[in-house]
């Protein structure tokens, strides 16, 4: 069965384990980061968006793994807070998550406008790797855009291959040559 991030010990204490393993994902992307790239520069093409990526989430931030059409500080530190960023809210549910326009949205204490700025639409769909949901793969918009089922399919399809990628930074013989 599947996890969010948080599983049971046997002494009954919540253990995180998508932040271990979200983490040691980060590192070991470096040898699909090419592959990852083509993949999220297909997804834009294909979803006419400027922005696509493959985000990995633990709890305290979302750290982009490969993304095209990010600029500014985003770009640069290739990470943003948790709670300024939508991709949790796919993660801890564990489902696709769509929204028209994000300026129109409760995001907590600030206002959307000043955290999602020129941002208005998302799309995006959870990612799982060890049986952790691990990150997302998504779109962005910079105006509001009515996503439909259709981009979800497209996302869930392109998220298959963003997986065998991420996997196969995990299995025993990746790990063996990245030690190399």
């Amino acid at each position: 069965m599947l996890q969010s991030g948080f599983e049971a010990t046997s002494l009954d204490v919540l253990v995180d384990t998508r932040t271990e393993t979200v983490t040691n994902l980060l590192q070991a992307t470096a040898g699909v980061h090419g592959e990852l790239q083509a993949v999220v520069q297909d997804v834009a093409r294909q979803l006419d968006v400027p922005i696509a990526a493959v985000n990995l989430v633990r709890e305290d931030a979302v750290l982009v793994a490969a993304a095209t059409g990010l600029s500014g500080w985003v770009a640069e530190a290739r990470a943003i807070p948790a709670g300024w960023a939508v991709c949790p809210r796919v993660v801890n549910p564990d489902r696709a998550l769509l929204v028209d326009d994000l300026h129109s949205e409760q995001w907590g204490a600030f206002p959307a406008s000043s955290i999602f700025g020129p941002f208005r639409a998302y799309a995006g769909v959870p990612l799982h790797v060890q049986g952790s949901v691990v990150g997302t793969l998504c779109a962005m918009a910079p105006s509001p855009k009515a996503f439909d089922d259709g981009t979800v399919t497209v996302l869930e399809d392109w998220g298959s291959l963003a997986v065998k990628l991420l996997h196969r930074t995990t299995s025993p013989r990746a790990r063996g040559a990245s030690n190399r």
